[in-house]
């Protein structure tokens, strides 16, 4: 494969999205065509980036340069394995999500308007994953806010809508306000900043002198924003109203963007550790409040929005460590599983409601608590053979959500199911299994993606804090699921930033 050919596909995943939203939107003389077309131009964008992919693989890292700006650089485009990773994974949730819409949203007046801001979401955080400098990456950051503002007020007449679309706006602006203001200081003082040149990324981070600390905090608002962290987390869980395509778009394609910034843009973040222990804070005490929500949601999407805030709580606190690499897998596997879970959330629908107890005898505490510590000790030793996740820094991240996931599960499973010694076995065995498979991904994952991520700064926090807040945020949510505790956990993740109706006088 040649070079040529290499730009061209990266050019194209980013372009291509962008011919359907103007297709879509602009072009009337093709009819009810248009939605077709800008379905197969979405496809082909996809095709595009795994086609980059197949290129970064077979040459190496390349780059798109075609124009200079003044105050920005020499914008364009860059092919890595981490960006190209992030714009398969970008370009193929929007492709996924636009064939949905279609059926999902078919004799709609809204369809051909969802279609094109969905194609335009895309290719902005096309340029975000992609970006060849951090002014091009956050002019892109603010069009995707934008656009997907577009998108979530495409259905006002829906009940609640209206007001979950302008919490969003205000919340996201926010973020948005905060990486302006950090691109604004950062270009003042050091010039334009090329994301392809670690060296020259980490000499920027240094010449900022005092105004080190100011920028990274306003990067790290920008993140937490994004990935709706307190004190942000308001606005996520009104976006329920939302149609379901566009609630898989928003939780596999711009929630994740706070992941993506801080990857990116590590190495002006990290060495401030003000920024890297406020990330820390937000993000720990997020994913533990949103985790004791959760099982309070009596509704599918509910229990699923609360489940993305606690997992971008974790990303984000993986970055907080230095953990980039973890960070990157666990941002891959997260937006491909949750657009899953919410594209097929209506057939989950019957399934709500309590699962009949098994009439056989059932496990005692004390076995379960065996069970759940066996199974926790055979998954670990079979994820840490494989994965050789000893490799890289936050490690013991993965080993520790490793064994915390299956401790949930076994101990869960085991108040169920029936106390028998063959099923114990058959179970330890998929566990075993199914943890080896985890292993698998995740060196592969980490191999592919390890020469793309940046290194840990020096104000990055040890990883054995991240590793407390795990224990004791696990600790926790099984001891304060009391009613109470729950509904004020919601309280807070929800109220903040909801405007205050006031009772009608009485007459």
């Amino acid at each position: 494969m040649t070079d040529t050919l290499g730009k061209i596909l990266l050019a194209g995943a980013v372009c291509v999205p962008v011919a359907g939203a103007v297709v879509v939107s602009r072009v009337s003389g093709l009819g009810d065509r248009r939605a077709a077309i800008a379905l197969g131009l979405g496809w082909i964008a996809a095709a595009c980036a795994v086609g980059a992919l197949v290129a970064v693989a077979m040459e190496g890292p390349f780059a798109l340069r075609p124009l200079r700006v003044a105050q920005i650089g020499t914008v364009g485009l860059l092919a890595d394995r981490l960006t190209v990773s992030l714009l398969v994974l970008v370009t193929g949730v929007g492709a996924t999500v636009e064939s949905y819409s279609l059926r999902y949203l078919r004799g709609s007046p809204r369809l051909e308007r969802i279609l094109g801001s969905t194609s335009a979401v895309v290719a902005a955080m096309g340029v975000v994953c992609a970006a060849a400098t951090f002014g091009e990456m956050a002019i892109a950051w603010v069009a995707a806010g934008a656009c997907f503002a577009v998108v979530m007020g495409a259905r006002m007449d829906l009940p609640g809508v209206r007001q979950s679309t302008h919490r969003t706006v205000a919340f996201l602006a926010t973020g948005d306000a905060a990486l302006v203001v950090a691109l604004t200081l950062v270009t003042d003082r050091v010039g334009p900043v090329d994301l392809g040149d670690a060296a020259q990324l980490r000499a920027a981070a240094s010449s900022l002198g005092a105004l080190a600390a100011p920028v990274a905090v306003l990067i790290v608002v920008a993140a937490l924003a994004r990935c709706a962290q307190l004190p942000f987390g308001g606005w996520l869980p009104g976006t329920v109203s939302a149609p379901t395509p566009v609630s898989a778009l928003l939780h596999a394609g711009i929630v994740n963007g706070g992941g993506v910034l801080l990857i990116r843009l590590g190495a002006l973040a990290s060495d401030s550790g003000l920024a890297m222990a406020l990330v820390l804070a937000s993000a720990a005490t997020g994913a533990v409040l949103a985790a004791l929500a959760a099982p309070r949601k009596p509704d599918v999407k509910g229990a699923l929005v609360m489940s993305t805030m606690s997992q971008m709580g974790f990303m984000l606190a993986e970055c907080a460590v230095g953990a980039y690499l973890a960070a990157g897998v666990h941002l891959l596997g997260h937006a491909m599983y949750k657009a899953t879970l919410f594209l097929g959330s209506g057939a989950q629908v019957p399934r709500r409601g309590h699962a009949p107890v098994s009439s056989e005898r059932t496990w005692s505490l004390p076995e379960r608590v065996l069970v759940a510590g066996l199974a926790a000790a055979a998954a670990v030793s079979a994820f840490w053979a494989i994965s050789r996740a000893h490799a890289y820094r936050g490690a013991t991240v993965l080993l520790v959500f490793a064994a915390i996931t299956v401790v949930t599960a076994a101990f869960a499973w085991s108040a169920r199911a029936p106390r028998s010694f063959r099923v114990g076995t058959a179970s330890l065995c998929a566990v075993v299994a199914m943890s080896a498979c985890y292993g698998v991904v995740v060196a592969v994952v980490g191999v592919w993606l390890a020469p793309a991520m940046p290194l840990a700064g020096g104000g990055s926090v040890s990883v054995w804090w991240l590793l407390v807040v795990a224990v004791v945020g696990s600790a926790a949510s099984r001891a304060l699921r009391a009613r109470p505790v729950r509904r004020w956990s919601t309280a807070v993740l929800t109220d903040f930033g909801r405007p205050r109706v006031e009772p009608a006088a009485s007459r």
